[in-house]
């Protein structure tokens, strides 16, 4: 079994702890289905996520080279949908990201949706989308 390292930042409290737990799952199921169809990945150590509150536009970012995801924290708070498309959608997308730098490096480092992210996404079962509609003003 894979496992992830997920930090909490930025005013912990316990839905934090609740969500921390259920991305913590959701990561190492995630990267469990994506190693079966590349097993190597299962070799690399985890990268850290973090639930940060800083992000306010975009849900999610990966810097493949330090091995850090940053979810945005404002929309896991914002509604139940919301919610659902951050652990179903964007974790994934984001997780995603980083399996294309494990296994391609540096290729598509610089369009981050191109070719080999979006096979991936597929394999994944996930419609390749860059964008999410989410908005925070809603």
């Amino acid at each position: 079994m894979y496992a992830a390292w997920v930090v909490l930042i930025y005013n912990f409290h316990m839905d934090k702890a609740k969500t921390l737990e259920i991305v913590c799952d959701l990561t190492n199921r995630i990267w469990d289905v994506m190693g079966e169809i590349h097993p190597r990945i299962l070799k690399i150590d985890p990268q850290e996520i973090y639930l940060c509150g800083r992000l306010s536009r975009t849900a999610g970012k990966c810097y493949q080279v330090e091995r850090k995801i940053h979810l945005g924290w404002r929309f896991f708070q914002h509604s139940k949908a919301y919610r659902d498309i951050m652990y179903f959608e964007i974790l994934p997308h984001e997780l995603i990201h980083q399996i294309d730098y494990d296994i391609f490096g540096d290729s598509e480092k610089n369009c981050g949706h191109g070719k080999n992210w979006q096979m991936l996404m597929l394999q994944y079962g996930l419609e390749p989308n860059k964008y999410h509609s989410m908005d925070l003003a809603k």
